[in-house]
């Protein structure tokens, strides 16, 4: 059974280093697994990066009507009004992860990723980790 303090998370790499330099405080999804607040999510820069590159840990899950959480969190979004509707466009709901204390990290490059979890791929959304490959992943960020 995963460990629910640790998962991996795919982001955009010009967002994933808005949210590491704090200028970027809030993750909006249309959809999301369970998060809980104390999580860590390692943050995946996508391609053209192609690896972690940070991690935060998550404050609080917000969930309403996209008018409402653009009403609540849109300075911490990183997205202007319109990018944001667009995003939700059609959508009944939007979800806001909010974010805390990010800090840059490797980079750790999907090799050594293979080596924390056996066939590792980046995920679509989110993966989480075993206990075992968040304690592996740790060490590799120590490095």
């Amino acid at each position: 059974m995963p460990d629910v303090s640790d998962a991996i998370i795919s982001i955009h790499p010009a967002y994933a280093n808005a949210i590491l330099e704090g200028e970027k405080t809030i993750e909006l999804r249309r959809r999301t697994p369970k998060l809980a607040s104390g999580m860590r999510l390692w943050i995946y820069a996508t391609r053209p990066t192609a690896a972690v590159i940070g991690f935060v840990t998550v404050r609080q899950v917000a969930r309403a009507h996209p008018r409402t959480i653009w009403q609540k969190h849109r300075d911490g979004t990183g997205v202007d009004h319109e990018s944001f509707m667009a995003y939700f466009e059609g959508a009944q709901e939007a979800i806001a992860i909010i974010l805390q204390a990010a800090k840059r990290v490797g980079p750790i490059t999907v090799q050594q990723l293979r080596g924390v979890r056996d066939r590792f791929h980046p995920p679509q959304v989110m993966i989480r980790l075993t206990t075992a490959e968040a304690k592996a992943l740790r060490k590799l960020a120590e490095k």
